[in-house]
């Protein structure tokens, strides 16, 4: 793979562009299609040479000053992480990227890895994926700021009684 600052930005500047497409069809239809670039660039075989390479476009990105393009950076990471395309992404390599990604933005970011290593057995989805990072933002040490009746994924719930037991 190239630097991460040719072929990864390329392909996380690419991504952000079509996220910001309002048209739902289209900008699942161009996603499938830089997928598709990714995997036939030979990234997808060997996809933790990206992983490795996400600190690297991290320092490149000026990712403090805005969430939009945190979210939009968040939202790459499962993308760019995923395998062949599949919708979800393994716990072992959720839990490495979150603590890389999410580190010094998430308050309870340790006690959440562990619950989900310890926990959930299943990949993680990207609905949950996505929707942690609004429960990192509104969630306090104490819980302060979780809406039970939020229409949270399962596993954020099941965290929050896992830590209200402790």
């Amino acid at each position: 793979m190239d630097s991460p600052g040719s072929n990864l930005v390329d392909i996380y500047t690419r991504y952000c562009e079509i996220i910001s497409i309002n048209e739902h069809a289209k900008s699942k239809e161009e996603l499938a299609l830089l997928s598709k670039l990714v995997d036939s660039r030979g990234q997808s075989s060997d996809r933790s040479v990206i992983f490795d390479d996400l600190s690297k476009l991290m320092s490149l990105l000026n990712l403090t000053v805005d969430s939009h393009s945190f979210t939009c950076f968040y939202g790459f990471v499962f993308f760019i992480c995923r395998e062949n395309g599949q919708k979800n992404i393994g716990v072992r390599r959720a839990v490495a990227v979150w603590r890389l990604v999410l580190t010094g933005r998430f308050r309870l970011l340790n006690q959440w890895c562990e619950f989900v290593e310890k926990h959930h057995r299943h990949n993680i989805s990207e609905d949950t994926w996505q929707q942690l990072l609004p429960f990192s933002r509104c969630i306090h040490e104490d819980l302060e700021g979780y809406d039970p009746k939020g229409a949270w994924p399962i596993l954020i719930d099941e965290f929050v009684e896992h830590m209200y037991r402790f």
